[in-house]
C-alpha cells in the first residue's frame, strides 16, 4: 500500500464540487439597506456622459447636409422646368398640327375653285394668252456623260467640312 502524505486530501472530491449557496437571511426588517441605493445627479451626469463632437465634424456634416439639400432642390426645380418646356412643346405641336390642317383645307378649297379649265379660260380671255403649239415646244436632251464641276465654292465651310477635306473622308 502506498502511503498518502496528504492525509487523504487528494481523494477528497468535495473540493471540486460547486460551493453551496447559503440561504439569505431575511434581514429586511433588521437593517436598512441605504448602502445599495444610488443617487443620480441628472444634470451633471448627463452632460458628462454625452459625446462631444469636434467643431470640424459639425461643420463638415452641416456642409454635406446643405449640399445634399441644394442638389435635391435643383433636381426638383429642373423637373419642374422640364415639365413646363414639355407642355410648351406640346402646345406648339398642337398649333402646328392645326395650321397644317388649315393649309390642307384651304388647298382643297383652292383646288375645287381653280380647275384647269377655269385657269385656261382666264388666261385666254383676260390675259390674252394662247396655248403652246407643238412647233413652239423645244426639247433639250442631255448626254449621260455630262458632269458639272464647282469651280469656286462660295459657301462657308464648317470645322467638320475642313477636317473631312484634310482626311479625305467622304
Amino acid at each position: 500500500m502506498a502511503v498518502n502524505h496528504h492525509n487523504g486530501t487528494a481523494y477528497d472530491l468535495s473540493l471540486f464540487e460547486p460551493a453551496r449557496k447559503k440561504k439569505p437571511k431575511d434581514d429586511r426588517f433588521d437593517k436598512p439597506r441605504d448602502n445599495r441605493l444610488i443617487k443620480l445627479d441628472t444634470g451633471k451626469n448627463q452632460k458628462a456622459q454625452r459625446k462631444r463632437y469636434s467643431p470640424l465634424t459639425i461643420i463638415s456634416v452641416s456642409l454635406i447636409g446643405i449640399a445634399i439639400a441644394s442638389v435635391s432642390a435643383m433636381i426638383v426645380y429642373n423637373f419642374g422646368v422640364l415639365n413646363e418646356l414639355n407642355e410648351q412643346i406640346q402646345s406648339v405641336n398642337r398649333t402646328i398640327e392645326n395650321q397644317n390642317n388649315l393649309e390642307a383645307q384651304y388647298q382643297l378649297k383652292i383646288d375645287s375653285k381653280l380647275t384647269t379649265e377655269i385657269v385656261q379660260d382666264y388666261a385666254e380671255n383676260k390675259l390674252g394668252m394662247t396655248p403652246a403649239k407643238s412647233g413652239q415646244k423645244k426639247f433639250v436632251e442631255l448626254a449621260d456623260g455630262d458632269n458639272g464641276k464647282i469651280i469656286r465654292d462660295d459657301s462657308k465651310n464648317s470645322l467638320l467640312d475642313v477636317l473631312k477635306k484634310v482626311f479625305n473622308v467622304s
